[in-house]
């Protein structure tokens, strides 16, 4: 083998390891959780989507959220990719897990968090709020503020 093949086969044969690890360390890490939150499917999340998009994210949390709203946030939550960042029920970047947030946080936090506004602007920094505020222009962003809301 000359020098150039050899160099090449152990750059392929690092680039295929790699891709093996980051597939293995992704399907253990996003194990379902037995006793976590019902994972809900994308066409209950698009029946309720007409009604959510037109609630506002700001002001109080509708009584009774339903399970349709809730889907569609579960859907504007993974459509955002909020998983890259985050976790729920242990799904997702442990790093900075949202089990429970719905208690520890008003709605104006839970959207100025989810959007990188208002007070949370100086907490998160420049870089990072900038990358949440792009679900400002999400439609659904008030019921993925009664997802996170609906957390407790």
């Amino acid at each position: 083998m000359t020098r150039a093949t050899r160099a090449r086969w152990l750059a392929g044969t690092t680039a295929a390891v790699v891709v093996l690890l980051v597939a293995v360390f992704t399907a253990l890490r996003n194990q379902p959780v037995a006793d976590g939150p019902a994972q809900v499917s994308a066409s209950a999340a698009v029946a309720g989507a007409t009604a959510a998009s037109s609630i506002a994210a700001r002001g109080p949390a509708p009584a009774g959220v339903d399970a349709d709203r809730l889907a569609v946030g579960r859907s504007a939550y993974d459509r955002l990719k909020c998983a890259t960042c985050h976790s729920i029920a242990g799904r997702g970047n442990p790093a900075s897990p949202l089990d429970g947030v719905g208690s520890k946080l008003d709605r104006q936090a839970l959207h100025d968090f989810t959007t990188g506004t208002g007070t949370a602007q100086g907490p998160l920094g420049t870089g990072l709020a900038k990358r949440k505020a792009r679900a400002l222009d999400d439609p659904d962003l008030g019921a993925l503020i009664d997802y996170l809301a609906h957390l407790k």
